[in-house]
């Protein structure tokens, strides 16, 4: 198996740049009586040199033998090689279990780093004994290629780790960016104080008494150009199940939002969201429109959006009750119609995106 491996490793690493450090003809390193293979390779100023030893024709004492006499040979002829270091990575191929046995520690501190591994070939494992660097340049993943071309099944460790940062890579920390929830308690308390006010004007079930407060109206907003409507519609509530339920729900997603998102993000999420519902109100209904539901919406998609990037709970909401309690909203919104699923659905969508768009950093989407 040792001459297997020598053919598939070898363009393998020609590939990446090493060259054949031997005074045979190329032809010779496949041959079963073959002791070492040597590749070498310089990168900046460090000369590598890679030793593939055949451990079926030799054993741990001979290879301990011949390695010493080689970084003999090596640390003789160190300023001729015109380099900074010399790392020598002593790959012990070998078809049955081996364990090291007074192998040299790695010490970063000399000229000459000599580090061996152990390559078993029916496990397609590599060992690093206990000290050594388990890491040159990119050979773990050289000799997995190898691995791979010999039996393509093989699925390595490397690859099943690389597999997994990249899974956690996709998956964010779950951070608080604020200690306190302050402005989710604000705007509650804005609605209820704007509620009361309503009530001592006509009534918050009054067509006039909304619109003189600032609700939202097609003709009003498209014909009128009172633009500001899509605001102010925000803070204002039909009856008071409507200021109970939207406030519940503000309080359930605002204060994660807020905790976790941080303030600022928080508004930009809250308004954002609230605005385009509101448009999306004056287009799908021709009746007189008001409440925070399409900002709270907007809130549940960017709070379903970091429940989905953490893999966490947020303050015992995940994935699945966040999904469950919209879909149920939205569902409502189908069957009762005096729901505004038009604004419902536009802030979810909108605090979705702007939830993805605010979660990251800037320099992860140039």
């Amino acid at each position: 198996m040792f001459t297997r491996f020598i053919h598939n490793a070898y363009p393998v690493f020609v590939e990446e740049g090493f060259e054949l450090l031997s005074d045979r003809k190329e032809v010779d390193i496949f041959s079963e009586d073959v002791e070492v293979v040597r590749f070498i390779k310089r990168h900046n100023t460090i000369l590598y040199i890679i030793n593939f030893w055949n451990m079926l024709n030799i054993d741990f004492e001979v290879f301990t033998h011949r390695n010493n006499a080689y970084e003999k040979k090596l640390t003789e002829f160190f300023e001729r090689l015109n380099c900074s270091h010399i790392i020598v990575l002593n790959l012990l191929i070998t078809e049955e279990e081996m364990e090291f046995k007074n192998v040299s520690i790695f010490h970063p501190d000399q000229d000459i780093y000599s580090v061996s591994w152990i390559v078993e070939l029916p496990t397609k494992k590599i060992l690093v004994n206990k000290g050594d660097a388990d890491e040159v340049l990119n050979i773990r993943q050289l000799v997995n290629k190898v691995f791979n071309i010999m039996d393509p099944s093989f699925d390595s460790e490397e690859e099943n780790l690389r597999k997994y940062k990249d899974k956690i890579r996709r998956k964010i920390p779950l951070k608080e960016k604020s200690n306190n929830t302050a402005l989710t308690y604000g705007i509650i308390v804005v609605n209820l104080i704007i509620w009361f006010v309503l009530e001592l004007n006509g009534g918050s079930e009054d067509v006039n008494t909304l619109l003189l407060f600032g609700a939202n109206e097609p003709f009003l907003v498209l014909k009128r150009d009172q633009y500001w409507r899509l605001v102010t519609s925000m803070f204002l509530h039909i009856g008071f199940s409507h200021l109970l339920y939207n406030n519940f729900a503000l309080y359930l997603f605002g204060t994660r939002i807020e905790r976790y998102y941080g303030k600022v993000k928080f508004i930009l999420i809250y308004f954002t969201s609230g605005i385009i519902g509101s448009i999306a109100s004056i287009f799908f209904s021709n009746t007189v429109s008001a409440g925070a539901s399409g900002a709270i919406y907007g809130l549940s998609g960017a709070l379903l959006f970091l429940a989905y990037k953490t893999r966490k709970e947020i303050d015992g909401f995940n994935t699945y009750t966040i999904l469950v309690m919209i879909l149920i909203g939205i569902g409502l919104g189908w069957v009762m119609p005096s729901i505004d699923n038009a604004a419902h659905l536009a802030g979810f969508l909108s605090g979705l995106f702007a939830g993805k768009l605010l979660l990251f950093p800037w320099k992860n989407r140039q």
